[in-house]
Formats: C-alpha cells, structure tokens, sequence
C-alpha cells in the first residue's frame, strides 16, 4: 500500500478520506488485489488512489466526479501515484445511473449521495458493498434509511476515532487534542445470490 508520507506529496482540493476511515472500509468489506471498484466522487482522487493500491495490478477503479476541475485534480494526483492503467477518472451524473457495473464495492462521498444509493445497487454484484462517507449525522439518517429501502441487508453505520496517548514514566492518560470526528460511513450489502434449486431426477 502507498505510504502516508506519499499523499503529503499530492496536491489536496477538497475534504479527503483519511487513513483511520479507509482502514474501515477496507477491513469490512474485504476488499482485495483484482476486485473492481466504483468511486463516486472523486474529489483529490485520494481515496481512487488508495483503493486502487489495493486491487492493482489485476482489479480496477472507476472513479466518476462531476465537476472538471476536481476531475483533472484527481487525474494529475492518479498519474503521479503510477496507477493510471488502474484507476479511470471520468466525468458522469450519477444521480442518472452509473456507466459501469459488475462492482465488488461502490463508495459514494458526495452531497445527496442517499439519491445514488438505488443506482449503487443495481451496479454491484451480488454480496457487494455500497460504502457512503457522510459529514453530517442527517446525511448517515438519509443514507442508511435509502440504503434499507433499495433492498440492502447487513446495513449499519458507524465513525472511527483515533485517540493518541501520552507515555509518561508518571504516568499515561489520552491527549487532549487529537484527531475526532471525521466522516461517519455506512456500510451497506446486496444480498447474495440464492442458488437456484432444482427438481430431483
């Protein structure tokens, strides 16, 4: 995986995800070397990056972003990580569906990205993952309730805080600053395909 003191080196636009959230979203969903992945929002192409480190070399991102200038932001930090032949950046509306399918996890981390969560489920495969990445609590509320309502099971919503500690001889306690609330995620999983049973000969 790419290294921390790597993305200092890569120019920031908007809010990223951060190393404790995606740490989350790849241990729960199991995300691994040759899965495919849709990316909606790719703002900085952060989280494009780290997701494609971990399918690279056979798997594949498909980051979709609306804006131009996010776009070209994300592919210029995609083209200095080396993973260009891993991750595509392109310019879509995914409120109007995504252009990909067949999606072992879909992130979704964009204002209103409740209203994408039915398209999510039509672009995953059976057993995949709709991951959102929400700010707000009302936008985890919108989010896990559409993800309810599309028909996803194994939904629950959670946030990820790192607490660093002072290392004393006279003694150890919590710092009183550190890093907080980030982003809450909400995991959400397409039901598995039930095998198709068959009449006895």
């Amino acid at each position: 995986m790419l290294q921390k003191l790597f993305f200092k080196r890569l120019k920031r636009g908007p809010q990223v995800v951060l190393e404790k959230d995606f740490g989350a979203i790849i241990s729960l969903t199991g995300l691994q070397s040759g899965d495919t992945v849709i990316d909606a929002g790719s703002g900085s192409g952060f989280l494009a990056i780290r997701l494609g480190s971990i399918v690279a070399p056979a798997g594949k991102v498909y980051s979709f972003e609306w804006r131009d200038d996010f776009a070209e932001l994300a592919r210029k930090n995609v083209e200095k990580a080396g993973l260009s032949d891993v991750i595509e950046i392109a310019k879509a509306d995914v409120f109007a569906g995504f252009p990909k399918d067949g999606a072992d996890l879909v992130t979704l981390d964009f204002a209103g990205s409740d209203k994408a969560v039915p398209h999510a489920f039509a672009a995953l495969k059976s057993g995949g993952w709709c991951v959102g990445i929400l700010p707000n609590a009302e936008q985890m509320r919108d989010f896990y309730l559409a993800g309810a309502a599309a028909g996803f099971e194994a939904v629950h919503a959670i946030d990820v805080t790192v607490k660093n500690w002072l290392i004393r001889p006279h003694g150890c306690r919590p710092e009183t600053m550190g890093l907080n609330h980030t982003a809450f995620l909400v995991f959400l999983q397409k039901p598995a395909a039930k095998p198709i049973k068959t009449s006895d000969a």
